[in-house]
Order: C-alpha cells, then structure tokens, then sequence
C-alpha cells in the first residue's frame, strides 16, 4: 500500500491543517453563501428525481479541485459531480494516490435548509482510503481519521481535539440510520420493512454525519443500499479508526472504492451481524444477489 505519505507525523500535521483551511474556506466563500439563499433555477437533479444537484455543489467542488489538485504531488481527483459528468470513471480508481470529493454530502438537506450536511475530502490507495475528512460548518465540527492511526474531532470554534472511540458495549436497542436506495426492487420492499420493524431507524440524510453519529456512539449502525467512493471511503475509515467495523452486507467483504452492492457499518462485529440477521436473515434471496 503506498501509505508512506502518512506514516510521518509532522505530514499528518500538514495535511490536516490544509485540508482543514481548505474546507472551511469553501463552505465560507461558497456554500454557505448559498445556503437558504438557493433559487430555483440553482437546482436540478441527476441520476432521479430525488438526486439533486445545485449551483453550490458544483463551484464549491470546482474551488476544492482547483485548490487540491498537485497536493502531496497528487494530481489525480475524484469529485461527485464530475464523476457524474464522466459516467464511466472506473479507470481512475485503481492507481497509487488518488483524491476523493464530496463536496456536499446531504445535498437534500442542504436546499431545503437543514443542518445535516457536511464536506467530505478522502485520499485512497490502490482502492483503499487512507486518510479521510469530513467539516460539518453548522455544527463546528472537523473529523478525520488515519489509516492505523486514530480518528479524531476538532471543536473548530475552540480547537479542542478529542479522539472518537465507539463504546465496546453491547446494547439490546438498535439505533441507526441509512435506506435501501440502490437495491432491486424485488428485494429491497422486505429490506426496508425489516429495518423499520426490527431496528430504531433514523434518516439522517447525509452519509457524512451518520459517520459522525455512530463515531459518537450516537447510533449504533448504518446501513446503506449501494456505495459511492465519495460517500463511503469516509464512513468506512472512520468507523474502523474508532473502533466499529465496516463490511458489504452481502458477503461480508471489506469496502474498496470499487465495490458495488450495499455495506453496513456497526459499533462492534456482534451488532453487525444482529442487523445483518435482522434484515438480511439467511434465507433471503437477496444474500445470493451478485452484483
């Protein structure tokens, strides 16, 4: 793995304090000029009608881009929404260091003026991610982890740094977020009443902020329909950082930027395979689907 841009500390040190600067910066310049300010014709949809896009996404992952590209001689970028643009970008995954962008992670949230949204910075090796920041403007808070190194919180109005460890205790109440979007439907309608009926579910709407949640050991779990690279190379390194584990729910495979199919995050392996057994129990036909 070609970790060794992280293994030194005062590097560490560099590269939180950039990518810090930089995602305070955007959300300041762009998307919090934009929020509760967003016209009409600032939005629109991508993939459904209920995947939107707006003017704020687009320049604020533009000034990251521009501002991220040739850091740690990295020049090789993965934004959402060029992503989008590009379609096929598998190409681009599977390469020594490359930079992961999401430049507004619950962008639902974000237009119709609700707090859970957040900014997403990741870097990934060979598929992996090593190194992952999420900045959540509204709540002051700036989280990131380090492959074997720890995830940590800032309290951005203070400073004050606190490492993020999920408790190893085990807890009859499941507590959680996530959905099914992204699983066929003929398995997800079974799927999602399972959730609803088995587990204490929450919809967050921000994949970034269930990650801060369950870190928090606010939550207990999240599960997930389908994997983005942009969304889930933080959730899947911070988790693990604080001690959860994050697998793909269908055959229990460890997560790279290239998987497809749905994932699970979870405080600790017990719960993990409570909720895997309670939604997905063995005899669901959904555990044979070959993505």
């Amino acid at each position: 793995m070609n970790d060794i841009s992280i293994q030194n500390n005062k590097t560490r040190s560099e590269i939180i304090a950039f990518i810090m600067n930089l995602l305070i910066n955007v959300n300041k310049k762009i998307i919090l000029h934009y929020y509760k300010n967003l016209k009409s014709e600032d939005i629109s949809t991508k993939t459904s009608n209920d995947d939107f896009v707006s003017i704020a996404d687009k320049k604020s992952e533009k000034f990251i881009l521009e501002h991220l590209k040739g850091f740690l001689n990295v020049n090789d970028i993965l934004g959402e929404e060029t992503a989008f643009l590009q379609k096929k970008y598998d190409k681009y995954l599977d390469i020594p260091l490359l930079w992961v962008v999401d430049p507004i992670d619950g962008t639902k949230n974000y237009i119709n003026g609700k707090e859970n949204f957040c900014s997403m910075i990741s870097l990934v090796s060979f598929m992996v991610p090593i190194a992952t920041f999420i900045y959540c403007p509204l709540k002051h808070k700036f989280v990131y982890a380090f492959k074997n190194f720890g995830a940590y919180q800032v309290d951005t109005n203070t400073n004050i740094l606190s490492q993020l460890l999920i408790n190893p205790y085990k807890s009859l109440k499941l507590i959680g977020s996530g959905g099914t979007k992204g699983i066929p439907e003929n398995y997800r309608k079974s799927i999602l009443n399972n959730l609803r009926t088995s587990t204490e579910r929450l919809f967050i709407g921000s994949a970034g902020i269930e990650t801060i949640m369950l870190a928090n050991n606010e939550i207990q779990f999240i599960f997930h329909g389908r994997v983005t690279p942009w969304d889930h190379s933080p959730m899947d390194l911070i988790t693990k950082e604080a001690g959860g584990c994050v697998y793909m729910a269908i055959n229990k495979d460890e997560f790279n930027i290239k998987s497809k199919g749905s994932i699970l995050a979870a405080s600790n392996v017990q719960i993990w395979n409570n909720i895997r057994d309670l939604i997905i129990p063995s005899d669901n036909p959904y555990r044979k689907y070959k993505n």
